[in-house]
């Protein structure tokens, strides 16, 4: 079996690489799964009551999620 694909360029592989930096954490992967699940918007103070951590910890790893666009501001 022959297939072709394309190649990967140095770009793509840098900005692949940023979405499982950005999973590489537990509570953003927590966060994702809240947000994926949930059936309307979140806040901050609404994703705070479901975890274990503060406000300003969630704010960061939103700040994290959101720099690679798997959350909206």
């Amino acid at each position: 079996m022959n297939t072709k694909t394309e190649a990967l360029t140095r770009d793509q592989a840098t900005e692949w690489a940023s979405w499982f930096a950005a999973l590489g954490d537990p509570t953003r992967v927590l966060i994702l799964h809240l947000l994926s699940t949930s059936t309307e918007p979140l806040t901050v103070g609404q994703i705070t009551d479901h975890l274990d951590v503060g406000q300003s910890t969630v704010s960061h790893h939103l700040a994290k999620l959101a720099e690679v666009r798997f959350v909206l501001v």
